[in-house]
C-alpha cells in the first residue's frame, strides 16, 4: 500500500469520526428517524422549515462531510486499483 492510500485512509477515518460526532450533536433536535421507525404522526417530513444558528451549521457540515466521505472513498478505490 502506497503513501497516498494511507493518507486517504487516514482522512476517511477523520471524516467518519467527524460525521459520528456531528450526528450525536444533532440527535436531540431531530426525531425524524426514530419517529419513522415507530410510526410517529408528527414528523412533517415534507414541510418547508428554515433552520437557523447551530442547526443550520450542523446540517450543512453533515452534508459537506458526507460528500467528502463519498469523494474520498471513490478516490481511494481509484488509487488502490492504479497503484
Amino acid at each position: 500500500m502506497n503513501a497516498a492510500a494511507i493518507a486517504l485512509i487516514t482522512i476517511l477515518m477523520i471524516v467518519s469520526l467527524a460525521i459520528i460526532f456531528i450526528s450525536f450533536m444533532m440527535a436531540p433536535d431531530s426525531n425524524s428517524f426514530s419517529g419513522a421507525l415507530v410510526g410517529s404522526n408528527d414528523l412533517d417530513l415534507f414541510k418547508v422549515s428554515k433552520e437557523r444558528g447551530i442547526k443550520k451549521v450542523l446540517k450543512w457540515s453533515m452534508i459537506s462531510l458526507g460528500l467528502l466521505l463519498f469523494i474520498f472513498s471513490i478516490t481511494l478505490r481509484v488509487v488502490i486499483q492504479v497503484g
